[in-house]
């Protein structure tokens, strides 16, 4: 039977004991407490799950317990032995702490309290476990005085901690007496907060403790937390950087060795006194020389959780810093507009962005989630795309697919626990957005493709003259061919990087294989004269429409179901190139959103026949007062909300509406005044949700008038359709200002002698 005990006896001097120590910490946060004890200068070895084994001194001890951001409780080991699970496993933990001398560690006066962690794979009461442990430290102290110590379970001298696996059998005192991770500054909190000690550890996998190579100032000079919460990240970047004892706040009662025999109330209180004064100077420094202290940036879109921040900020003695701090109720859209300045100015070389974004707890929708985190990447490669700064960037997750989105080099993964929820960290360097797109891109060059070549001809003369007209209006969704020639029936629209062609269904006369080889000509110059690959290509063939079609599922095919990022006047649009006949984004009427963007800031806007919001994305990111969309169509609603989302706008602000209903029938029960009203609506419709069918032409006047109900006496209805033959009824124009901007919102791409569609701003008259 081997039976180790641990070299801290009563005959060393205080300075001479050696501990064998194991750090306790949140399962997961093994490596990041490792780099903290590395930085104290203290060797470790990662044991078990959230178990660290340190041999180290008194001042080792003192150490941990006033510094560690990370660890939860320190234990010393003072006897352990072998067990055989097939025998009595109570009678042998008895042994075990029978052996042990407990008056050498605290006498009759003292209380003591035993916890005891049994392995699920040994067969024992751990209650009745526990009660042989007691009974072992009673009959000790029975022996040597005939009186033993009480228990307290609640507020013990001295807590005695056991382990049992089916190998061996532990014992421990607990010294740090209380739990480490818990900090005093916590007064106010927003839903689901983060840990402390998680947040530190994190910051620590980060490497926010790091210095720069010269040793002599922090190597990162920012922190950026775009959703800060309550703050914690913000609180514990800043006491790390301070140089604040976080054990300070237990300083006074709550640590398990100050009964302990072996305790060196000297040495524990000379460092006491050298780490109340490192936080003293290092706040000193920090408001005489504020171009110490890195740039701190805390964000969120809920104001209670700024005020919550900071309050929390005051509790944790730092008030004098909030001067020096940039902490504001700003949403996630808005973080470019701070971050670039910074960047351009020169303030910011070297950031860490980290945040533990609301992972359904605020946004309320997981459907919301993914678009959020992807929203994070492209905004934070917005914001330093015209530097060559790669910040570090660590996000925090309830589901590891979440941050698989996130643009980051080479990341890492640590999976750890916020409370009770499993979280995943992902961090690494931001990967830089791309520039450019395929019109931007395109050279003319020399190609041969037999029987194409008329296209291949027709297609690079088209793209020289728009990429000149796109590149002045920062265009990079165009339409660059549409049925120019009669042999190659076919309309290519260009998303960014990739091209979206549908094949105009041939006419009977036209033979299939005809047809076909047609067809296959196009894609072969289509991708000769982009240099791009078949996963860059989409194909449709768009027959004569009725009804719904053009909004309704196409047939499975092997890139279905996912989204793509266009991105269109400062704005990111979700687009689907397979699900539907059309994308989810009409570049015909990109003009038309320009305008609208152009007059919503402070004006109430409401987006009729809103299909999947993106004239609604555009009023929200110049600043409307309040953006509200119907659609009878829940599906391209919610495809809108996540195009909110993508934005950084937070869909969960009243001011952000999105209504599933019969327009008509909304329009005659809602009361609400607008001051921009936009309407695309469908040439036809016959949806079994709708009440009777909608026909554009018929119906057109009954809409308008009803719309204008809701406008503004100073408002504009914008009034836009497909229809090729629309013809506006003569009472509008007798009854309302009306004026023709076709010719203003048909885009360079289209052909204005054939309207691709005919737009008309509408207001009230004026009383004279």
């Amino acid at each position: 039977m081997t039976v180790t005990t641990a070299t801290a006896t009563p005959a060393a001097s205080p300075s001479e004991l050696s501990l064998d120590l194991i750090i306790t910490c949140a399962d997961g946060l093994e490596t990041p407490l490792q780099t903290e004890l590395t930085s104290f200068g203290i060797a470790s070895d990662i044991k078990s799950t959230g178990r660290l084994a340190v041999t180290g001194t008194l001042r080792d001890l003192y150490t941990i317990c006033l510094w560690s951001r990370v660890a939860s409780r320190v234990l010393m080991l003072i006897k352990r032995r072998n067990i055989n699970a097939e025998y009595d496993v109570a009678e042998q933990i008895y042994g075990l702490a029978k052996s042990v001398n407990w008056t050498e560690q605290f006498n009759l006066e003292q209380t003591f309290a035993i916890r005891l962690s049994v392995d699920k794979r040994v067969a024992v009461s751990q209650q009745f476990a526990m009660l042989r442990i007691k009974d072992a430290v009673a009959d000790t102290f029975n022996e040597v005085y005939d009186s033993r110590p009480n228990v307290d379970s609640k507020n013990p001298d001295f807590s005695i901690f056991a382990t049992v696996n089916d190998k061996q059998a532990e014992l421990y005192l607990d010294l740090s007496g209380t739990s480490l991770h818990r900090r005093g500054y916590r007064v106010a909190m927003t839903e689901a907060p983060l840990k402390e000690n998680l947040a530190a550890a994190l910051l620590y996998s980060a490497g926010w403790h790091q210095k720069n190579e010269a040793g002599n100032a922090p190597f990162y000079d920012a922190l950026v937390d775009p959703m800060c919460g309550s703050g914690t990240f913000i609180i514990e970047a800043l006491l790390m950087h301070c140089d604040y004892a976080v054990g300070i706040d237990k300083a006074a009662n709550q640590f398990g060795f100050y009964e302990w025999q072996h305790h060196d109330d000297a040495l524990w209180q000379e460092m006491i006194d050298d780490a109340q004064m490192r936080f003293r100077e290092a706040l000193e420094i920090a408001n005489e020389q504020p171009d110490t202290l890195p740039l701190i940036l805390g964000f969120d879109a809920d104001s209670g959780a700024i005020v919550a921040t900071e309050k929390n900020l005051i509790a944790a003695g730092l008030q004098d810093l909030l001067p020096l701090l940039d902490i504001e109720t700003r949403a996630l859209d808005q973080l470019s507009g701070v971050l670039k300045p910074l960047v351009d100015d020169g303030r910011m070389s070297n950031p860490l962005v980290i945040t533990n974004p609301p992972y359904g707890e605020r946004l309320g929708d997981e459907e919301m989630i993914k678009p959020l985190y992807h929203a994070l990447g492209l905004i934070l490669q917005d914001s330093f795309a015209a530097s060559d700064i790669n910040p570090m960037v660590g996000i925090l997750a309830s589901n590891v697919e979440q941050v698989d989105i996130l643009p980051i080099k080479e990341p890492k993964t640590l999976r750890c626990h916020n409370g009770a929820i499993t979280v995943y960290f992902r961090y690494g360097t931001l990967i830089a957005g791309q520039t450019g797109n395929l019109v931007s891109r395109f050279e003319k060059h020399e190609i041969d493709v037999e029987d194409g070549q008329d296209f291949v001809n027709r297609l690079q003369k088209n793209l020289t003259k728009l990429k000149k007209l796109a590149k002045k209006d920062n265009v990079s969704n165009i339409r660059v061919y549409d049925a120019d020639l009669p042999d190659f029936k076919v309309a290519i629209d260009l998303y960014g990087d990739y091209a979206h062609v549908q094949e105009y269904a041939p006419p009977k006369t036209i033979p299939p294989e005809t047809a076909k080889k047609r067809f296959n000509l196009a894609l072969m110059g289509i991708r000769e004269v982009f240099g791009i690959n078949r996963e860059q290509i989409f194909i449709k063939t768009r027959a004569r429409q009725s009804g719904n079609d053009q909004y309704s599922k196409q047939g499975n095919t092997e890139k279905r179901g996912k989204f793509y990022v266009a991105r269109e006047d400062g704005a990111y649009l979700y687009v689907n190139f397979t699900d539907y006949l059309d994308t989810g984004l009409f570049i015909d009427h990109r003009n038309m959103r320009a305008r609208i963007k152009d007059n919503s800031r402070g004006k109430s806007v409401l987006n009729l026949f809103a299909y999947t919001c993106t004239a609604s994305v555009h009023a929200a990111l110049a600043g409307a007062k309040k953006v509200t969309s119907v659609d009878l169509s829940q599906n391209y609603l919610d495809w809108g909300k996540q195009n909110f989302v993508l934005n950084g706008l937070d869909v969960s602000r009243n001011k952000y509406q999105f209504v599933a209903a019969d327009i008509f029938e909304w329009i005659k029960d809602n009361t609400e005044q607008f001051d921009i009203i936009f309407i695309d609506p469908p040439t036809f419709s016959n949806s079994k949700k709708f009440q009777g069918t909608f026909d554009v032409q018929r119906d057109h006047a009954a809409l308008i008038n009803r719309a204008m109900n809701r406008l503004t006496s100073d408002g504009v209805l914008y009034f836009s359709n497909n229809f090729t033959r629309f013809e506006l009824d003569e009472q509008l124009t007798q009854r309302y200002d009306i004026i023709d901007i076709t010719q203003k919102t048909i885009g360079f791409d289209f052909n204005i002698k054939k309207p691709i569609h005919q737009s008309f701003e509408i207001r009230h008259r004026q009383s004279l």
